[in-house]
């Protein structure tokens, strides 16, 4: 039970806190353990402040401290906090992203992506776990002293609720699906108000679509002879080999009479040649020794 001095006290730091820093957010720590909650505290000291009690005390501050930020009450429910920075809303945002941390899954949350058991050998004695496999449709045997995965097996699918079973196995398996952290609902930056499917993006994803629209851009410039500092010695390449290639055609078209005549000229000196072979035939025959006259 809070006292109404300790009330006062919170609403009076939130008010503060508001007015020392541009930007604010509203985050949620909902089944954050306190342990997580205190460690992330002490990583993000000196870029972001956490103002954590009732939600209606924090709605009551924003409205007296922060006008402008009273569409910020929309996203303030049970577990969540104010936070308060200078930092911009997207650094903001991935600063809480990077301090998170791998957690185990609790049935009925929802998978992030398609879960996958693997197959191979695991650190699970043989007993009655493989009933429990067995029952979240896990394919597994015993070889040994071992049980061993059969074959790797989606045990819950991207969206779906993890099922008790599911959550169970994944736990004896080690395998941590969820992530664990703050998770920033809002962030208001300069009169504007950013969502978190607004400020959750991937930066290589990103980069790679710039860096392809940076490409076709510069090809659409080559092609169209737009010249600026990124499309000149593009140009000056494709002129050069554009150049080349005219010097070889003119060059190809000039020959080409010579080559013809001299073409059409071969067959003439061929009869000339053959012609000569009756002469030499006869020159031989006028050697040719004669046979006596017959007496």
């Amino acid at each position: 039970m809070i006292s109404k001095q300790q009330k006062i006290q919170a609403v009076e730091e939130a008010k503060k806190k508001a007015k020392q820093y541009p930007i604010v957010a509203v985050a949620s720590i909902a089944s954050l353990p306190s342990r997580h909650f205190n460690s992330i505290k002490k990583k993000i000291r000196g870029q972001a402040e956490i103002v954590f009690t009732r939600h209606t005390l924090l709605k009551k501050a924003l409205g007296e401290a922060r006008p402008d930020a009273k569409e910020l009450e929309n996203y303030l429910g049970n577990g969540g906090v104010l936070v308060f920075s200078a930092l911009p809303a997207f650094k903001l945002y991935k600063l809480f992203k990077q301090n998170k941390s791998k957690a185990l899954a609790k049935a009925g949350q929802l998978a992030p992506y398609d879960i996958i058991v693997p197959a191979g050998e695991t650190n699970l004695a043989p007993g009655p776990v493989l009933t429990e496999l067995k029952q979240a449709k896990i394919d597994a045997k015993i070889q040994g002293t071992k049980v061993v995965i059969a074959k790797d097996t989606v045990v819950a699918k991207k969206g779906e609720a993890i099922s008790e079973q599911v959550a169970k196995i994944l736990g004896k398996l080690a395998i941590e699906p969820m992530e664990s952290g703050i998770e920033v609902q809002a962030v208001l930056d300069n009169g504007l108000l950013y969502k978190s499917d607004v400020l959750n993006i991937d930066e290589a994803g990103m980069l790679a679509q710039l860096q392809q629209a940076h490409t076709q851009a510069v090809n659409l410039a080559v092609f169209a002879g737009i010249v600026n500092s990124t499309t000149v010695k593009l140009l000056i390449g494709k002129a050069a080999r554009q150049a080349t290639a005219l010097e070889q055609l003119v060059e190809s078209k000039q020959n080409a009479p010579a080559q013809e005549a001299a073409e059409a000229k071969a067959p003439e000196t061929q009869p000339a040649q053959d012609a000569a072979a009756p002469a030499t035939e006869t020159a031989e025959a006028a050697q040719a020794p004669q046979e006596p006259a017959p007496q």
